[in-house]
């Protein structure tokens, strides 16, 4: 099985670097109050980043991922109207914490905040996968939470948010709230986390703060993949897409969910595997048989764009792709499904894709693959990508 720790970090080193070793496009931080923890983290995760202490054209040039965190970001009112023309223009914010709560005030997010008292511990739910939860739950889960990221902590007066209708929710954290959320404006995309992935100070008594580093919460993770994903918006956003961790878990560990019917099996192969160490095959034995084969939790997508779902396979039989697709909020979700698209056989390992546009209703999505009658289907490397504008 593949390491769940230092196997994301350098994942995330790889994609951060070129191919001699220099930052192929820059992380920008804005400086301020209780800053320093972030810093920390994107050294801990080996991420290259620069400091700014004002925003300004010099500041942002050559910039992709803008940084907003700490308790009061030093910014001002006109400074809204310059994040906004950066966003429309292509680029991309990660507002954290009191980041988070500056981009409501300045009507640059669709939200109302809510903010509890003090510092404050969330175990937040899935809402739907994304680039952003890779590696949760992971095999041995912070307090045995496997429903979502646990131990995010609440050090700089983030929100807890109830979103607008123009932004999507990929992180709960109990009732009409959400914990981490987007929302594209123009060109490009603001990603929100109320709480602070990289940790920072946590006050269990009055004046005496705890310093509680995201290391030690295990919730740097979840800044690696924050910056992974606003740096390549293109990159896959299925979970586990190869089978490669936790297979031999329950559902909610492996990230998928298989279903027989009518004497069906599964199993896991450790041979032959045509990408990483393992594939899934399924056999049905007879005509009354059928199985599935889905996300645990669906894919959060934006909406109004077009995604290729790809994945590589061998079937003795054709088999087909259902795309369902959920409107509505994610505690009440309506389903729709799409036409389903009809999968030929093939007796080698082949490579299939398909272009899948998502309407402007849909936030989330998933993808089901399945197998009726007598035959067999091999399965690995299942991806979901949005394509960029020129394709």
């Amino acid at each position: 099985m593949i390491g769940t720790g230092l196997m994301t970090y350098a994942i995330s080193f790889l994609m951060w670097t070129g191919a001699d070793g220099q930052a192929v496009s820059e992380v920008v931080v804005l400086d301020g109050p209780e800053v320093q923890h972030l810093r920390d983290a994107l050294n801990r995760v080996t991420c290259p980043f620069r400091s700014t202490a004002k925003l300004d054209s010099r500041a942002l040039a050559g910039c992709q991922v803008l940084v907003l965190s700490g308790t009061k970001p030093p910014l001002v009112s006109k400074d809204a109207k310059t994040i906004e023309q950066f966003v429309q223009s292509g680029g991309a914010v990660l507002a954290i914490g009191g980041g988070a709560a500056w981009m409501i005030e300045q009507e640059l997010f669709a939200a109302e905040g809510y903010y509890p008292s003090g510092t404050t511990i969330h175990h937040s739910s899935f809402h739907g996968y994304n680039r952003l939860t890779f590696g949760y739950p992971g095999a041995e889960p912070e307090d045995n939470w496997t429903a979502g990221v646990p131990m995010l902590l609440r050090a700089t007066e983030g929100p807890l948010m109830e979103l607008g209708p123009q932004a999507t929710s990929i992180l709960g954290c109990g009732g009409p709230y959400s914990i981490a959320a987007f929302q594209r404006i123009g060109d490009g995309l603001v990603l929100m986390i109320g709480a602070d992935p990289q940790g920072g100070n946590a006050y269990h008594s009055l004046n005496k703060p705890t310093l509680t580093p995201g290391d030690r919460l295990k919730t740097d993770r979840l800044l690696a993949s924050a910056i992974a994903y606003l740096r390549d918006r293109d990159c896959n956003i299925v979970p586990n897409s190869g089978f490669e961790e936790n297979t031999e878990l329950p559902p909610v560990q492996s990230n998928w969910q298989i279903t027989l019917r009518g004497r069906a099996t599964n199993e896991w192969r450790h041979d032959d595997a045509p990408d990483g160490d393992i594939f899934l095959r399924i056999v049905c034995p007879q005509k009354t048989s059928s199985a599935s084969v889905e996300p645990y939790r669906p894919l959060v997508v934006e909406r109004g764009a077009k995604y290729r779902l790809a994945c590589l396979y061998k079937s003795s039989i054709p088999w087909t792709l259902d795309f369902q697709q959920l409107t509505g909020t994610p505690s009440n979700p309506n389903r729709q499904t799409a036409p389903s698209i009809s999968v030929p056989a093939s007796d080698d390992w082949k490579q299939w894709q398909a272009q899948l546009l998502i309407p402007e209703s849909v936030s989330y999505a998933k993808p089901i693959l399945i197998i009726r009658d007598a035959g067999e289907l091999c399965l690995d490397k299942l991806t979901v990508q949005r394509l960029s504008q020129s394709n």
